[in-house]
């Protein structure tokens, strides 16, 4: 039998040049190739994805609650932690889950500004200068004349401050680091309250005797690193001769007020103090003119008037009444006196004769 002849016609892959039959068996290792790895990661479970750390943000609170009852700022109740948190915290953070939380406390008020002994009453007037003490009321308000006192006005003369100021704590922690003293008000009703109102903690007519004690002891929670109390306020004397402060129910009020440290001024010599402090001997309307203000501040020590103990309460404060105030006490006339806080007048609640004979030790201030 014969062979058959081979076709004459070669076949298409032999008719390729070999760079052609290269570039097909590339392109088709590529094609196999991504086929099958879509094909892994489509199959892959997540047990087979490795794991990855994660971190867990601890939220601490910039400004921790405050306790009203104790004043204290303690840190919130920690929130539970499931259990892949808590291995998170493990492992990833050197806080451990179980340490405990540190409490958080706020600064103490400071003490009351205390006066330095350097000399007494009986040599100021000795000598013969008089004894001038200043409280201005109504500070707090603005912040503006806050700085212009504390700048502007020399350290002896004393604010006093409204219980009801919102920002009372950085009030008096200002008037503190400037060193004076400062006496917080004592809301007190006069004889027709329909004529002024003294706010929601007014102790006095109307009150009874437990509704006084309530209102009391928060004033005093109010008055803490505050010099004293007092019942003169910005608004003048509204307690005259029938005034609550002279009733024998203020008596056991006044008893709390000394046994708690603080000095207690009265606003009028009518209210027959008996309590260690102070009584005004004046007061100045703040809000006025100029004019009237230095005719009042010249009024205070006269030219060649004997040798007195003057206690002065002014207030609104103003700007003009800042102004003049610190012209009087850079005039002439100043050499007249000696400035002083007005700690230095505070008697144990006896007659103003008696109060004016006393040795007492002072701070005295260069003007």
């Amino acid at each position: 039998m014969q062979n058959r002849p081979a076709s004459s016609r070669s076949g298409l892959w032999r008719r390729l040049p070999v760079i052609g039959r290269l570039l097909i068996v590339f392109w088709g290792v590529v094609l196999v190739g991504g086929t099958s790895a879509a094909l892994m990661l489509r199959h892959q479970t997540p047990a087979d994805v490795p794991p990855q750390k994660t971190e867990t943000a601890l939220a601490i609170p910039s400004h921790p609650p405050e306790n009203t009852a104790s004043g204290e700022r303690t840190s919130p109740p920690a929130t539970p932690l499931d259990q892949n948190s808590k291995g998170a915290l493990n492992a990833n953070s050197s806080v451990s889950p179980a340490q405990p939380a540190l409490a958080i406390k706020t600064p103490e008020m400071p003490p009351p500004i205390a006066q330095t002994t350097h000399t007494d009453l009986a040599t100021i007037t000795a000598s013969g200068k008089s004894v001038v003490a200043i409280v201005l009321e109504g500070f707090g308000y603005s912040d503006a004349m806050t700085y212009d006192v504390l700048s502007r006005i020399p350290e002896p003369v004393a604010v006093g401050v409204s219980p009801y100021l919102g920002n009372l704590t950085d009030v008096l922690s200002r008037a503190h680091a400037a060193h004076r003293e400062t006496y917080v008000t004592l809301p007190m009703q006069s004889a027709h309250p329909e004529q002024v109102d003294e706010g929601p903690h007014a102790l006095g007519y109307g009150n009874s005797e437990a509704e006084d004690r309530q209102e009391l002891d928060w004033c005093l929670s109010q008055a803490k690193g505050a010099t004293g109390l007092t019942d003169a306020s910005e608004a003048g004397d509204n307690q005259p001769a029938d005034g609550y402060a002279t009733t024998p129910a203020f008596q056991s009020l006044a008893d709390t007020i000394s046994s708690r440290g603080f000095l207690y001024i009265s606003r009028s010599s009518q209210e027959d103090r008996r309590i260690r402090g102070m009584t005004a001997s004046t007061w100045v309307n703040g809000d006025t003119d100029a004019k009237m203000l230095d005719a009042k501040f010249a009024a205070l020590v006269p030219d060649g008037a004997k040798p007195t103990h003057v206690l002065l309460i002014m207030g609104p404060l103003t700007p003009v009444a800042i102004d003049r105030l610190e012209a009087w006490l850079k005039s002439p006339a100043a050499e007249r006196f000696i400035l002083v806080p007005p700690s230095a007048l505070a008697d144990n609640g006896t007659t103003d004769h008696q109060a004016s004979i006393q040795s007492t030790n002072i701070q005295t201030a260069p003007l």
